[in-house]
């Protein structure tokens, strides 16, 4: 055996080793606790907000997902039930009741709801996908979990060091595919879009002509300190020593997030997600407290809020399932990077935009408007968008040539004679910039949606 191969040999040995050492269970037990909070609070607000109504009981036409178009919603009273179903099971995937059976009914029901319309994505929802399906093959309803108090024999307290390293593996890509996204002349050279909300918000106070919402200085000094934090709090948050100040920076920064840019409810999905990085005599504390509390209070009998456990023996040599987990890992890194050299930083957040994390990348503002015209006498017929589409669905559809081209297909079969020709008019802003015409008037619609150029 030559030195290389000993060497290689040694390095196999040693990841192994690393991979599957015990590691205490209690950080993917509260990562279970804060995901399946987090969509409970999500599923809440859309029960309350009137969102429901507005995005899947108004529209008259939906966006549909390529070979999806027969997912549809199911009225009223459908979709308030299935925003409850999500409701109950994220709460039960907290507490560890049933957690197989309610993380598959929240996964196959939040996918559900993702699928009816394509204006309605946003990029946390892939994220939320990943760590439900990833949470429904892990063993996070092993300990403190109500799925105790039923078998306590389900207990353990020590697993395989990678499942822990999986999950933040994962949390890591979302900040730094984020940053990676924002290696562009607009967020390096220009501050943009950061300009843009720094203006708004300075003039919601007040304040819309003062140097700091004029100064390019400013937008552009922390466009490369947002760059910055993606790249680097990764790191700190994986290093156990660092971990704690570094989960404190992410609460600051995704705080100012949720006050002040227009960034949804990912902010409060993020940092709840994170707590997983913290150090485990933190989190076995916390727990243990929580749980002589509860013993306390309900008198639960039985070994399950007892300390000792075991450790998950079944699994030291099981090697093809982390090597399945790392390879669901991989491609997630390989599409999205694949999709950036093969495009570039102008078209990520196009064509890249389902597999990655765009939140608050650019700022795409524009009009759009349909004709019919009678190709014989040229008369025009303007269409009446709002008859079709929500104030939100033309918003979305102007940021996404394919949606005006689904759409253009669906006026061409509702609306349209067969004597008549569908045309349209868009222009947009790209990170506040002079608006650029899309779509030409005087041209084909599909001929230059299929064949033409896109706004970068």
């Amino acid at each position: 055996m030559t030195a290389t191969e000993s060497n290689l040999l040694g390095f196999w040995d040693r990841l192994k080793a690393l991979l599957f050492a015990p590691a205490e269970i209690y950080p993917l037990v509260v990562l279970r606790i804060a995901f399946g909070a987090s969509m409970a609070m999500w599923a809440l607000s859309m029960l309350i907000s009137g969102m429901i109504e507005k995005l899947f009981v108004e529209p008259r036409f939906f966006f549909s997902y390529i070979g999806l178009d027969w997912i549809k919603p199911l009225g009223s009273i459908g979709m308030h039930a299935v925003f409850l179903l999500i409701f109950i099971s994220a709460v039960m995937m907290a507490t560890g009741w049933l957690f197989r059976v309610s993380t598959f009914f929240f996964t196959t029901s939040f996918a559900y709801v993702v699928l009816i319309d394509k204006a309605n994505y946003l990029t946390y929802f892939y994220f939320v996908l990943l760590l439900s399906i990833m949470l429904l093959l892990s063993p996070a309803h092993k300990n403190f979990s109500i799925d105790l108090i039923r078998k306590p024999a389900l207990r353990v307290d020590y697993v395989p060091r990678w499942f822990i390293l999986a999950f933040q593996l994962q949390i890591a890509m979302v900040f730094f595919f984020a940053g990676m996204a924002k290696l562009n002349s607009d967020w390096l050279f220009a501050g943009r879009p950061v300009a843009i909300w720094i203006q708004d918000i300075a003039s919601g106070f007040g304040y819309g002509d003062s140097w700091i919402a004029t100064s390019g200085v400013v937008s552009i000094g922390f466009s490369w300190l947002l760059i910055l934090f993606d790249f680097v709090v990764p790191h700190f948050l994986l290093d156990q020593r660092t971990s704690i100040k570094a989960f404190q920076v992410v609460v600051v920064v995704q705080m100012f997030g949720v006050l002040l840019l227009p960034t949804g409810f990912f902010p409060v999905l993020i940092t709840l997600s994170c707590i997983i990085f913290l150090p485990v005599d933190v989190l076995h504390a916390a727990i243990s407290r929580i749980s002589y509390f509860l013993y306390d209070v309900f008198q639960f009998k039985g070994d399950v809020f007892k300390e000792g456990g075991t450790y998950m023996l079944q699994f030291r040599e099981k090697k093809l399932f982390p090597l399945l987990i790392f390879g669901f890992l991989a491609v997630q890194v390989m599409v999205p990077v694949a999709l950036f050299l093969k495009w570039g930083s102008a078209r990520w957040a196009d064509k890249a935009f389902t597999f990655s994390w765009k939140i608050g990348l650019y700022e795409k503002r524009g009009s759009i408007s349909f004709w019919a015209v009678d190709p014989v006498t040229g008369h025009e017929t303007p269409l009446d968008l709002n008859r079709h589409l929500t104030s939100y669905q033309q918003e979305k559809m102007i940021e996404n040539p394919e949606l005006i081209l689904q759409f253009a297909r669906h006026l061409e079969k509702e609306v349209s004679t067969g004597s008549q020709i569908l045309r349209a008019d868009a222009s947009i802003s790209f990170n506040g910039r002079k608006p650029v015409c899309i779509v030409d008037k005087q041209h084909d619609l599909f001929l230059q949606l299929i064949y033409g150029r896109e706004a970068n």
